[in-house]
């Protein structure tokens, strides 16, 4: 095979943008962007999910911050929010017939506001009319002729005592502790040193006497007690005749205004009784109160009154009069009074009070009939929020209680709002992995979130997305008010976008990465004497600039390199030694380092041995290894038994290895030990294999390339130095200039391969070798060699079991992470 032809050529080791495609020499020249362009399946579930009314249809946007998912969300619910209809309105009324349960009325919109205007107006009128028709001559003449009968009759009655007192020969006077009756001699007043001096016979005539007429007076002073209380029935329903004669035009005039509204036209009539019913809170409100007040009594009597009318106050808990088309609100801080409202508290003499008007609504309430966005992970983390929101899209009301009364040990007496009927379409904004974890573990899930709008990272890199891409860069240039941008610029920032996303047919939707970048360029662009415009030397200055802000531990490593304290050679040939590559990801940064594996082989039982005992290996890594086995075993062990013994080793690799991606890298050092032919150190490998040995796409090849390349620049680039890749991975490199530049002067060699044994050739400068019908492998190859030593490993080891050397070992091969 010629290793040449499995070279990669400069061209195809990046992607270019031709500035002249663009079609534009400045971004003063396009039209701002509308729309999203690239998320057509995300924004065609968002639509459907917006429309559709259907319970359960809320949605679920899946995306990664920085992908547009928030603002392509907010234009749209702009859009579908405007071409829908205001909701109702909703209020919380006076319960006369239970206050610690408000009633929950609802209203066209914009009709609240009015309401309270209209009972404001109303309860001034009251205090004005009320106390006028008190003070009015008709008012005085009604109350005299309903009380007429009762001043006769009480008259009868008080004649009637002192006519049957005389006639028993008494008088009867009052008293504080009653009417006192004296007796009469000689038609005057019987004094108590009279009254000892007379007669016994006489002093028991005239105690029985007393006690009859005693007892007929008891009588009448009950009958009048029963006409006094007749009297202020009668005095009491005349007030109120009064007040509902000034009230009823005013009240019948709301009730029909409010006509259609059922609950309402019940609140008014209420409202008229409980008036008539407390006359004296209307009949002199002012007429007590001192001329002169301080500013405290002044405070105290205005809170005094505000708290005597609270009754016929309306708490307006969702006012819609000014809203158009359906409320759209994104609650970035949803905890729980947040999202579903609260009951609020004040101090008063030392306790804590509240009152129907302290009902505030949450972000649930004033979202019914249109949209609520959230970020999951939020609604997640607050407590009690993700359960209560499920009890409101489950029952379709929101009630509003504090969270004390759910988990107080005592039930307390405490304002209990009726609930309100909501019709609210939820969006939550989350991680594709924290809608995977829902999906498996919150079993009510998929019951109320049944759109899924998943954004995806990134989109094809089409002429269309490229024009897009530089008319997201006029958007930023108008909004945020950074120079214009060259198409050179624009040219540098679509190639870095497919650098961003490993592909050269793809460009990154994460534009919070390229709105920074646009930021940066500008204000290198203002550095380099305030230019007019951002050309690509400006994005270009930006990108290294945030390299060379997060690059320091990469330079620190490099030093380690340098020095010789990790050990890495890039020239020469070992037996049973390879450079693997691997990738560092800091978060904000991401590069590669070349990694030293050392494989060994020995005789035994074919045990394979991967600093298992360190724990120092995953999952993913140990799945590697066993394909390893099926490699070798499927390749060299059709014809005989294997018997060998090998230890694999990442030397000095200090954390978790996990990952396939260095699998090949292992096979190649394996081989090379089994055929006893070395491996040129000055060659890189990284890929995964599979049990045919075929090689696989990893990721991070860029940064991989790029670490090696950076370690053998610093050694001293010979011309022989080069990385192997898997061949489906060119499509993935964007590379620096500076390596594209080394491999364009012969310095440095991208090979992409297929086969383990494409791979095994360039390493080893040796063929590989086909095997014949028989399935021997021609002398003087890698194949030949390695087939050889399994034979001579056998047939030792069958010498050592017939000599008991290796107790009751049995030929065979594991490979045991």
């Amino acid at each position: 095979m010629d290793a040449d032809s499995l070279k990669v050529p400069p061209e195809h080791l990046t992607t270019y943008c031709d500035p002249e495609s663009l079609g534009f020499q400045t971004t003063e020249e396009l039209v701002p962007l509308e729309g999203t362009v690239g998320q057509g399946r995300a924004v065609s579930a968002l639509e459907f999910g917006l429309n559709v009314d259907a319970p359960g249809y809320n949605i679920y946007v899946v995306g990664f911050p920085g992908t547009g998912r928030t603002t392509t969300l907010s234009n749209l619910l702009k859009q579908v929010a405007a071409k829908r209809p205001a909701p109702d309105d909703w209020c919380y009324t006076h319960n006369f017939r239970d206050p610690l349960q408000p009633v929950a009325v609802c209203l066209p919109a914009g009709t609240g506001r009015q309401l309270v205007l209209d009972m404001e107006e109303l309860i001034r009128d009251c205090l004005r009319d009320i106390p006028a028709a008190f003070e009015s001559d008709n008012y005085r003449t009604r109350v005299e002729e309903s009380l007429q009968e009762f001043q006769q009759k009480r008259e009868a009655i008080t004649k009637g005592i002192e006519t049957t007192a005389r006639q028993d020969g008494f008088i009867v006077q009052p008293s504080p502790l009653g009417v006192v009756t004296t007796p009469l001699k000689d038609g005057q007043p019987i004094t108590r040193e009279r009254y000892n001096q007379l007669p016994e016979e006489e002093k028991a005539t005239l105690r029985s006497k007393s006690e009859a007429l005693q007892s007929f007076i008891d009588q009448q002073l009950a009958a009048l007690r029963r006409l006094e209380r007749e009297a202020a029935k009668r005095r009491t329903e005349v007030d109120r005749d009064v007040v509902r004669a000034v009230i009823n035009p005013a009240i019948n005039e709301l009730k029909e205004k409010f006509r259609d509204i059922p609950a309402l036209v019940q609140y008014l009539d209420d409202v008229r009784q409980d008036i008539a019913e407390h006359v004296d809170d209307f009949r002199n409100p002012d007429d007590q109160q001192p001329q002169q007040q301080t500013m405290e009594a002044a405070m105290a009597k205005e809170t005094a009154d505000a708290e005597r009318f609270l009754r016929y106050k309306i708490n307006v808990l969702v006012d819609n009069s000014h809203a158009q088309g359906a409320p759209v609100i994104f609650e970035y801080s949803p905890t729980y009074y947040n999202l579903f409202g609260r009951v609020e508290y004040r101090p008063r003499f030392g306790t804590a009070a509240t009152d129907l008007s302290m009902i505030r609504p949450g972000a649930i309430h004033l979202a019914s009939g249109g949209y609520l966005a959230l970020q999951a992970r939020d609604v997640l983390s607050n407590p009690l929020v993700w359960e209560t929101l499920k009890r409101v899209l489950r029952s379709r009301e929101a009630r509003i209680e504090n969270i004390g009364e759910q988990f107080s040990a005592i039930p307390t007496a405490t304002l209990r709002p009726q609930p309100i009927p909501v019709q609210t379409k939820i969006i939550l904004m989350g991680t594709p992995m924290l809608f995977n974890a829902l999906q498996r573990v919150e079993e009510d899930f998929r019951k109320f979130f049944k759109v899924k709008s998943d954004f995806d990272l990134s989109i094809d890199r089409t002429p269309e997305n490229t024009r897009f891409y530089a008319s997201f860069v006029c958007n930023q240039c108008r909004d945020t008010g950074v120079r214009p941008f060259h198409k050179t610029a624009v040219a540098k920032l679509v190639e870095h976008a497919s650098r961003l996303v490993e592909h050269q047919g793809k460009l990154t939707t994460r534009f919070i990465d390229i709105v920074d970048l646009i930021t940066e360029a500008d204000h290198w662009a203002k550095e380099d004497g305030n230019s007019r415009l951002v050309t690509a030397q400006h994005v270009a200055r930006a990108i290294k600039e945030r390299i060379y802000r997060s690059n320091l531990p990469e330079e620190r490593l490099q030093e380690f390199f340098d020095d010789g304290t990790i050990k890495i050679d890039t020239d020469g040939a070992v037996v049973g030694q390879i450079n693997g590559m691997s990738v560092i990801d800091m978060g904000d940064y991401a590069f590669g380092r070349p990694i030293r594996i050392i494989a060994r082989t020995a005789l035994g039982r074919g045990q394979v041995s991967i600093d298992r005992e360190a724990q120092m290996t995953g999952r993913t890594h140990n799945k590697g290894f066993f394909i390893l086995t099926g490699y070798v075993m499927g390749k060299y062990g059709q014809d005989k038994p294997l018997s060998f013994r090998s230890s694999i080793g990442f030397e000095q690799t200090y954390d978790e290895v996990e990952g396939d991606s260095a699998s090949s890298a292992e096979l190649y050092a394996l081989l090379s030990s089994l055929a006893a032919s070395p491996i040129q150190q000055s060659i890189a490998v990284t890929g995964s294999v599979n049990q045919r040995g075929e090689i696989q796409a990893i990721g991070g090849a860029i940064y991989k390339i790029e670490g090696f390349f950076d370690v053998c620049k610093a050694k001293g680039l010979t011309g022989r130095q080069g990385v192997i890749i898997p061949k489906d991975n060119i499509r993935n490199l964007v590379l620096r200039e500076d390596v594209i530049q080394a491999v364009r002067d012969g310095l440095f060699t991208v090979y992409a391969v297929d086969t383990v044994e494409q791979g095994m050739e360039i390493l080893t400068g040796m063929p590989a070798g086909e095997a014949d019908a028989i399935g021997r492998y021609p002398e003087g190859t890698l194949n030949y060699a390695i087939s050889k030593n399994l034979e001579q490993m056998a047939a030792k080891a069958r010498n050592a079991e017939r000599g008991s050397s290796y107790g009751d070992q049995s030929g065979g091969t594991s490979l045991t992470p």
